[in-house]
């Protein structure tokens, strides 16, 4: 019987200078040579997939590696009888690590543990933005390519299948992935809020910063279909348009570039207000006061305060955007203990159902026993009785019963071990006990219920 196992590191338990040195094993054809391995080489004489390098030298039956920016594992199979820190000593030797780093930032889960892990990693509660949606399709991506490379035994692939749709379950049962957790995104949201849909509108950026552009990105993947670049370099302004396909514009204190605006973003190091009231005032009256948001995410402030008091001007500051996401995360931790609760709860059913699998081949076998004993002492009875035909299928109807009612006590509790506790000693006694090795090919009883 075989038992699942994961083996792992994160942005929970390591530096990003540990996880760095991991990020080799996502790369999809390695060399079977460690030091290969280690220093990014391939040989064309020996490509071979990491998970059947696994299976050829570390006897792992089957492995997934998910790698992701945050985090490095690997799901795999194995004899319950085999020990788990196999793949711990693959990572340390493939890598060249120090054993004592590895053991420090490295875990290794098994059986529930490791099921309930992946079943919180799909419903993204490992991850470093609760309820953020990428990690599940980095999961399918994961088992579509384990499943590509033929390294995902049938164990794996219930397990991943399962693990997939619980994270469904987890974002359709529960609120967890609602609400605007990245400042970035919440401009969005609240730009959202103020124009209803965000096709057809024009965003200006001032600035450029980074967090400028990631909100322009937002902007555009939501329906933005315009976007203007200022800067006081035309060069910069130009390298940052062609990212957007936007227009570059130079700026000017008259804000003469905001005419057509209807989303501002600025981001500056300016050291004074870049945005001032009067000017802008002008501005508005120009386009007839039409309603215009302004995101203010530099430190210090880029618009004035003053502007906030002008007829259809909504100015947020990075504050303001905080505040929604703080309200949105809180929001997010108390949809989390539902999301626990569902994960446990999927996590112990699978894991009883895998236990329940493990024995039922015994169960199997012991009835397969039974019936091959009876088949021959009935065989026998038959030829010595001088029996009818009622009388042939009451005495098979007789032992048929008989077997049933003296297997139903072992079988349950097989069944009831197999849920609360490992059930291989079980097995392996009850194997030993009935001789279950060495029964005979099932066609031997084949004659056994003469009735039918």
């Amino acid at each position: 019987m075989n038992k699942v196992i994961v083996m792992g590191t994160n942005h929970t338990v390591a530096p990003l200078e540990f996880r760095e040195q991991l990020a080799l094993i996502q790369t999809q054809n390695q060399s079977d040579d460690a030091d290969a391995l280690c220093q990014g080489k391939t040989s064309d004489q020996s490509q071979i997939k990491l998970g059947t390098w696994l299976q050829g030298k570390y006897q792992i039956q089957g492995s997934v590696t998910l790698s992701t920016c945050n985090r490095v594992e690997i799901y795999a199979t194995l004899p319950s009888d085999q020990d788990p820190d196999q793949l711990r000593r693959f990572v340390t030797e493939s890598f060249q690590l120090e054993e004592e780093l590895v053991d420090k930032y490295t875990y290794v889960y098994e059986g529930l543990v490791a099921i309930l892990h992946l079943f919180r990693v799909s419903s993204s509660l490992d991850s470093m933005i609760l309820g953020e949606p990428q990690i599940l399709g980095q999961i399918k991506e994961a088992y579509s390519t384990a499943l590509k490379d033929n390294t995902a035994d049938s164990l794996l692939h219930r397990l991943f299948t399962k693990a997939i749709s619980v994270g469904k379950q987890i974002r359709t049962q529960t609120n967890i992935a609602s609400g605007a957790v990245s400042v970035s995104y919440a401009a969005v949201v609240l730009a959202k809020q103020l124009f209803n849909h965000l096709k057809d509108k024009t965003v200006v950026i001032i600035g450029a910063g980074k967090m400028s552009e990631l909100t322009v990105k937002h902007l555009v993947e939501n329906g933005v279909s315009r976007v203007i670049v200022v800067n006081r370099s035309c060069e910069r302004a130009e390298r940052v348009a062609e990212m957007f396909n936007g227009m570059p514009m130079v700026y000017q204190p008259n804000l003469n570039f905001l005419a057509h605006a209807d989303i501002v973003i600025s981001s500056t190091a300016a050291p004074h207000h870049v945005i001032q009231s009067v000017p802008l005032k002008r501005v508005m009256q120009k386009r007839s006061n039409h309603p215009m948001f302004l995101i203010d995410i530099a430190v210090p402030r880029d618009i004035s305060p003053e502007t906030a008091h002008l007829e259809n001007v909504h100015l947020y500051n990075i504050d303001d955007l905080q505040a929604v996401v703080d309200s949105n995360l809180q929001d997010r931790q108390q949809e989390a203990a539902l999301a626990e609760k569902i994960a446990s709860i999927e996590a112990m059913k699978f894991h009883d159902h895998l236990n329940s699998l493990g024995v039922t081949p015994a169960i199997k076998s012991l009835n397969q026993k039974f019936q091959q004993i009876a088949a021959r002492e009935l065989e026998y009875c038959l030829k010595k009785g001088n029996l009818n035909r009622e009388q042939q299928t009451a005495v098979s109807t007789m032992i048929r019963s008989l077997i049933k009612k003296l297997l139903d006590s072992p079988t349950r509790h097989l069944r009831q071990v197999a849920v609360n506790a490992d059930p291989m000693q079980q097995i392996c006694l009850l194997r030993e006990l009935f001789c279950l090795d060495d029964i005979d090919s099932p066609e031997s009883a084949d004659n056994f219920d003469i009735s039918e």
